[in-house]
């Protein structure tokens, strides 16, 4: 599936999971600055597990052309209604965080989010297009086969489970690939669901911060990985008093 990348590619970048990091979302904003792009994309869950949530959501509102509404957003605004929601300190105090620091009118733009947006041949959205207000998780050959179902377009991406991968679906057979470093041509006779990674909290063992770049006129994807200042990030979690395994497993990549 290995390409070499055509000149001159045009790319949309696709960023996810940010989490609230902000040097991982610096240091992926400045990789994204060295190739041409079309715009910038975001697939959600600005906010939740980091210190910085205001930060990011004003980036991701000045950089990026289209966002859709992750799991971390509904439940920050629906915070004041399930106040007792029993979510563990590791997700609901960075939660907290979030409603005290975002102003109102950052509020109002991620009420207004949509669940689903497209253009051209692709689909975005935070998680699987099956039952979408459940936030499911695409893991399972079946979890993509119920999310292909409902696909309309050559394809998707998808963050929420913080680990990239690569869901083929041709004839009802469905295969995943872990993408690599190059760049891959996609084939026009499949349907794919694309896992485009975590800027602000890898979960698949490597720290790095991770996007992916599409050119849909050549069907050109990669997945690149973005070194960072993760001991710069550690400190502002433990500035702001989060969890320490919320600083923790920055580092670990999980």
């Amino acid at each position: 599936m290995s390409a070499k990348i055509p000149s001159p590619p045009c790319f949309h970048a696709l960023i996810s999971d940010i989490h609230g990091n902000i040097d991982a979302l610096s240091a992926v904003l400045a990789d994204i600055g060295q190739y041409p792009c079309r715009g910038i994309i975001c697939l959600g869950d600005i906010v939740g597990y980091g210190p910085e949530p205001a930060a990011c959501v004003q980036e991701v509102m000045n950089r990026c052309q289209t966002t859709v509404q992750g799991n971390h957003e509904a439940m920050l605004l629906m915070a004041s209604q399930f106040p007792s929601w029993n979510l563990g300190d590791a997700i609901a105090i960075p939660i907290e965080l979030a409603r005290l620091e975002l102003s109102s009118a950052q509020m109002q733009w991620l009420h207004a989010l949509p669940a689903v947006a497209g253009l051209e041949t692709m689909t975005f959205s935070h998680a699987s297009l099956s039952e979408l207000a459940r936030f499911n998780y695409i893991h399972e050959p079946d979890d993509a086969r119920e999310h292909f179902a409902l696909q309309k377009s050559f394809v998707s991406f998808q963050g929420h489970t913080h680990v990239p991968a690569i869901w083929q679906e041709k004839q009802g057979e469905i295969l995943c690939y872990s993408p690599g470093t190059s760049a891959i041509k996609l084939d026009s006779t499949c349907r794919y669901a694309v896992n485009v990674g975590s800027v602000g909290q890898p979960r698949d063992e490597i720290p790095d911060a991770c996007y992916a770049l599409y050119d849909f006129e050549r069907s050109l994807l990669l997945h690149r990985r973005v070194a960072y200042d993760i001991p710069r990030a550690q400190a502002r979690f433990r500035r702001a008093n989060l969890p320490e395994v919320n600083a923790r497993r920055i580092k670990l990549g999980q």
